[in-house]
């Protein structure tokens, strides 16, 4: 058995073997890297040796069951098909991918792949544009949002549009062509050290993807997310003429804290708070990050700034995050910076929500997963404020503290996850009178605020970033002026009136009336940006997004 050239390429591009590794664990191969290379072409391959630690054949058999039926060769499989089709290495990869409904990537692979594939095309010809998401996470708003736009932008005709996405976590670097809902996996290269977050760059990491972004003829560059990706991957599209378009989803850029709450849990807008004490954050390991807080949060602001200048436009939601960024980047203000409302498609809209009744105990649901920058500590104290007694708490979704969880009254109800699908059965279910949202920091936009809306639920809130922003517009439930437990018990006692409560369902009701952004109405927003950043020509004869 010997390895096809295209299968070989593959095996060097993925550094799959490790010459060094292989001679240590197998004694008849000699300690020289050629001759151990050598072996394996020659031998080992035949003989089903393990390639190197990134490749464990037996882990890879474990993870995809019918391989063992099949009785193939798991390297010359994955090396021939399963790469391709983005199959699970180790069944701790199937696992979390079955667990998680992650999609990164996914087989089988769809039917109406380009012509190109399998190959590295080159510039896209007359016609077609080839847009790169630049983005780690694989849940959550950040990540459906990019996927709403891919959808509707396959949908167009002229151009047409080809969509990939870059994945950087850990040492594994990712190319994924998206196709009918599918990411496609294209290319995958093992880094030989991790992007750090100072100076959040990586010089293999923009080698490599400076190689990918010519080999695949990338049109536009949309940098959606930065954790864990090198800052360089700007430098590497400017240096070849590709636009970059950075989406501020939330407030990553000016601090890892991500949520811009001080150790007290105030609001900073950037600007650090008098005192000492250290800010919280999760996406780096704390031994990365050293302290914040009047420190290593300039630094870091810094080393953004010059990679946010390569960008030729910029895109939120709210008027806060753009207000905020220009704050701390001023750099950026003759940049195009569109305000663009996340789009939702919903095939019906409902009218769930129940009227007050005295004497009956008030039914409040907060979807989501509730963390303390969620409101969680706020829920704890309205449950036991004793005010409120007759007053349901439903939680549709999680309590992440466990010591505030461990606190939480009898009348908190936690009903666990939901999938988005079934969030009307489960809204209809606990038959609320309100909703709520109790995040103490300025979202950037909330998708539970839209989900509630959609179920003619009106929803309690603190006037905070979009939140606020979107209740003041729609006066489709209450704002509390101030963020503490207190304002929001009055706004409670408020909201349970008949005529308050029935002013704030009408409200609803005309906001749904009016329909929310579509997910056509968003991607053509983007396009439009994309157009006057001068990204690529489209033609005019009318709408192309369907």
């Amino acid at each position: 058995m010997s390895l096809p050239l295209d299968q070989l390429e593959l095996l060097e591009r993925l550094r799959l073997f490790d010459p060094a590794w292989y001679a240590r664990a197998n004694s008849d191969v000699p300690d020289d890297e050629s001759e151990s290379w050598q072996h394996f072409l020659t031998t080992g391959f035949a003989e089903g040796r393990q390639p190197g630690p990134r490749f464990v054949p037996e882990q890879y058999l474990a993870a995809n069951p019918d391989l063992v039926q099949a009785g193939v060769d798991p390297l010359a499989h994955f090396l021939g098909f399963g790469y391709r089709e983005g199959r699970a290495l180790t069944p701790e990869e199937r696992e979390l991918k079955e667990r998680t409904g992650s999609r990164w990537p996914e087989s089988p692979l769809p039917e109406n792949l380009p012509g190109w594939y399998g190959t590295r095309p080159g510039p896209a010809p007359q016609g077609v544009v080839r847009i790169l998401a630049g983005l780690s996470v694989q849940q959550g708003g950040t990540p459906q949002t990019n996927e709403d736009l891919m959808i509707a932008f396959e949908a167009r005709h002229s151009p047409v549009a080809e969509t990939f996405v870059l994945r950087c976590a850990g040492d594994l670097l990712e190319l994924f062509l998206y196709r009918a809902g599918i990411y496609v996996s294209l290319e995958r290269h093992w880094l030989g050290q991790e992007v750090e977050p100072f100076p959040h760059q990586l010089d293999e990491y923009d080698d490599v993807v400076g190689q990918w972004l010519r080999d695949y003829g990338i049109s536009l560059v949309h940098v959606h997310h930065s954790a864990w990706q090198s800052l360089g991957l700007m430098d590497s599209a400017y240096k070849l003429s590709i636009p970059v378009v950075y989406s501020v989803h939330d407030y990553y850029t000016v601090c890892p804290s991500v949520k811009l709450l001080d150790e007290n849990q105030v609001f900073c807008r950037g600007r650090c708070t008098p005192g000492g004490g250290e800010c919280h954050q999760e996406a780096w390991r704390p031994e990365q990050i050293g302290a914040l807080k009047h420190a290593g949060v300039y630094r870091w602001q810094q080393q953004f700034a010059g990679p946010l200048a390569l960008c030729a436009g910029f895109v939120t939601t709210s008027a806060l995050v753009r207000d905020i960024m220009l704050d701390i980047f001023p750099a950026l203000a003759d940049k195009p910076f569109r305000l663009i409302p996340h789009g939702r498609d919903f095939d019906a809209f409902d009218s769930l929500a129940e009227a007050p009744t005295p004497g009956e105990p008030l039914r409040v649901v907060l979807p989501g997963y509730v963390a303390r920058s969620k409101g969680a500590g706020v829920l704890l104290e309205l449950a036991n404020n004793p005010e409120l007694v007759d007053v349901q708490w439903h939680v549709l979704g999680t309590v992440e503290d466990p010591e505030i969880r461990d606190q939480l009254p009898a009348n908190v109800t936690v009903h666990g996850p939901y999938q988005v699908s079934h969030f009307a059965q489960r809204v209809a279910d606990i038959k609320p009178h309100l909703g709520a949202v109790l995040s103490i920091w300025p979202e950037t936009w909330c998708h539970t605020l839209t989900e509630l809306w959609a179920t003619g639920v009106p929803v309690l809130a603190f006037d905070l970033g979009a939140v606020g922003e979107r209740l003041q517009q729609t006066r489709a439930g209450w704002l509390a002026p101030e963020v503490s437990a207190s304002a929001m018990a009055a706004l409670i006692q408020q909201a349970r009136q008949p005529a308050e409560w029935q002013q704030a369902v009408d409200a609803v009701s005309r906001w749904q009336l009016a329909g929310p952004q579509t997910r056509a109405g968003m991607a053509e927003a983007y396009w439009q940006l994309y157009q006057d950043i001068g990204a690529f020509a489209v033609e005019r004869s009318g709408p192309s997004i369907k």
